[in-house]
């Protein structure tokens, strides 16, 4: 083997070391300190790599905490995450409900929103166009070419016929000044103030003799808006006798909501239709949009122009107008169906997790074509409820209430404990107490168990020491506070121990030293003798396992009596002793078990055994 050989096996004997090294001093992560640590820390959390919002006990979410730790009953707090994600929604609904209910969803998506205006509107002469129709001449109309208001003339049409002595004189002056150049053209501007045309004179040089009657004709094509005078009137210059207009554009006049005033503007596009005609369409644009809003209907009027050269438009005729202002800029929309509209403002229903909702206010903005604009409140991702929100929505209306009702009325209740520690720092006691006695109807009921208090106005810490026997009123101030409002501290021999439900067993005076659990011969033991209902001098119990965790070594059981702690029926958490072998264990098994407390205030299972 030369030098090379030699120094390559070296390499693989000390790579070899170092990984046989690495592996032999790596240990895995205890179960639950890796979810604990990244609970506290900010970068790796348990909410998708967000750290929790709070930390709250699996069977009581009152219980909350900053951090990761032990609930009341022993369980590992769960987290709570940001945004609806972890165990804080307003309605839960199982997955079978969710799909009687026919619960329908839709994504918040970004888009630009056509806004198209749709309104009612009238049509209208175009004032513009009217010609006024006067008598320069003071006589008597002797003849009327139109007789109703909405006659059509065309060009040449008699108007009306006047005889006035003045316009006799005038054309006299003007025939009598033939072969005087600087008269005759004087007599016949005074003719065309009195309203002649330069065809009447011409008219009136070739006859050559004056008319006793005046006649006035149309120049254009009209329409008579309106007809002031009858025959046989006498009329001055200053009489109406008629007033004409035009039909080949007219005006149409439209009541837009206050909601969608912000957007009408001279020079918008717009497009109408009218009953009369189907299928036909008219396009114009906004010409004027009156500077004041309706009181009583809470719209803005506009003023629109369109052409009409077939004068198939006229006025009074109701129109459907629609008006299309330019796309606003790209935003958060969703169905308009999905909002719930309140005197309080507007909601949706968005869903946090299958089958969990939260209710969340949202600020809205433009509504079209079935889509509205979300400004605030959601992201876009983000999932509603468009069809059974109003269920989900009365049921957070609800709950919400009935906290509200519970926290107004400050439920509390007695009971009989023990303290076990005093903080006066913090002004808390831990008190091991028994079951609280509600009082009155909406009292507050509580089994017994070891928690910490904070104590009210007037409660000095100080004046408790541990080992005081107390009897206790606490109100629920709050959806997670719990406060000693009154005390009673009574002499050792009046504590009725029976009260606390702890048996006549005094924990304090018992010395656990001199019982030797490891001479105890389990297998010697027949269970099936034991009697669990009665609560016996023996500390097993049965219970049946609800929910089981093995590696944060946590259980659920429903269970009986447990008399060596004076616990009363029912289903909560315990957190397992370490000795206890959990492999055997099953949900749904029922179990023997036996739980104590040791000095922390935790319940512990420290024995668990299946049942044949």
């Amino acid at each position: 083997m030369n030098t090379y050989q030699r120094w390559i096996v070296l390499i693989a004997v000390l790579m070899a070391a170092v990984v046989g090294y690495s592996l032999g001093t790596f240990r895995a992560p205890e179960p639950g300190t890796e979810a604990m640590r990244s609970g506290a820390g900010g970068g790796d959390g348990p909410c998708e790599g967000a750290p929790a919002e709070y930390w709250v006990a699996p069977m009581d979410a009152s219980y909350r905490r900053d951090g990761p730790g032990k609930s009341p009953m022993g369980m590992d707090l769960v987290p709570v995450c940001g945004g609806g994600s972890g165990q804080s929604v307003d309605v839960q609904i199982e997955p079978a409900v969710v799909q009687h209910l026919g619960i329908r969803k839709a994504v918040v998506r970004r888009e630009r929103l056509a806004p198209t205006i749709r309104a009612s509107g009238v049509v209208a002469l175009d004032a513009d166009s009217l010609n006024m129709v006067h008598s320069r001449a003071a006589g008597w109309l002797e003849q009327l070419g139109v007789s109703t208001v909405g006659e059509r003339v065309q060009p040449g049409d008699l108007l009306f016929s006047l005889f006035s002595p003045d316009l006799l004189a005038a054309e006299r002056e003007y025939l009598s000044a033939r072969g005087h150049r600087a008269l005759r053209e004087a007599a016949a501007d005074r003719l065309l103030a009195l309203g002649y045309t330069r065809a009447q004179i011409a008219a009136l040089a070739r006859r050559g003799s004056a008319r006793e009657r005046s006649d006035r004709h149309a120049q254009a094509p009209w329409v008579v808006a309106s007809l002031d005078a009858r025959p046989g009137q006498f009329v001055t210059p200053g009489s109406m006798v008629m007033t004409l207009a035009r039909l080949d554009r007219v005006w149409i006049y439209v009541d837009v909501p206050e909601r969608q005033a912000a957007r009408l503007r001279p020079g918008l596009a717009a497009a109408a239709t009218v009953q009369a005609w189907p299928g036909r369409q008219w396009t114009g644009r906004v010409d004027l949009v009156m500077p004041e809003v309706n009181a009583s209907t809470r719209t803005q009027r506009a003023r629109l122009v369109f052409d009409n050269p077939d004068e198939q438009l006229v006025p009074g005729m109701f129109a459907d107008v629609t008006l299309t202002p330019e796309p606003d800029a790209s935003m958060l929309t969703v169905p308009t169906k999905a909002v719930i509209r309140t005197g309080q403002g507007d909601r949706v229903v968005r869903v946090a997790a299958p089958g969990r909702y939260d209710i969340v206010p949202v600020t809205t903005g433009l509504s079209t074509e079935g889509r509205t604009a979300v400004l605030e409140g959601l992201a876009a991702g983000d999932q509603v409820v468009i069809s059974g929100q109003f269920l989900i929505d009365s049921e957070a209306n609800l709950d919400a209430e009935t906290l509200r009702l519970r926290a107004r009325q400050r439920p509390a209740g007695r009971a009989r404990a023990i303290v076990r520690d005093v903080n006066v720092a913090d002004g808390t006691v831990r008190l091991e107490h028994g079951p609280l006695e509600p009082v009155g109807e909406t009292g507050l009921s509580m089994p017994g168990m070891t928690m910490s208090f904070d104590l009210g106005a007037g409660l000095d810490p100080a004046a408790w020491s541990p080992g005081d026997r107390v009897e206790v009123r606490i109100e629920q101030q709050g959806a997670a506070r719990y406060v000693i409002t009154e005390i009673d501290a009574r002499p050792v021999a009046a504590m009725d121990h029976g009260e606390m439900d702890h048996g006549e067993m005094d924990h304090g005076e018992m010395d656990h030293g001199e019982m030797d659990h490891g001479e105890m011969d389990h297998g010697e033991m027949d269970h099936g003798e034991m009697d669990h209902g009665s609560g016996g001098s023996g500390s097993w119990t049965r219970a049946e396992v609800r929910s089981l965790h093995r590696g944060q070594r946590s259980v659920v059981l429903a269970h009986d009596m447990i008399h060596s702690i004076g616990m009363p029926p029912m289903t909560m958490g315990f957190s397992v002793a370490p000795a206890v072998n959990l492999e055997p264990i099953e949900q749904g098994m029922t179990v023997h078990i036996r739980v104590d407390m040791p000095s922390d205030g935790v319940y512990r299972v420290t024995a668990m055994e299946p049942l044949p």
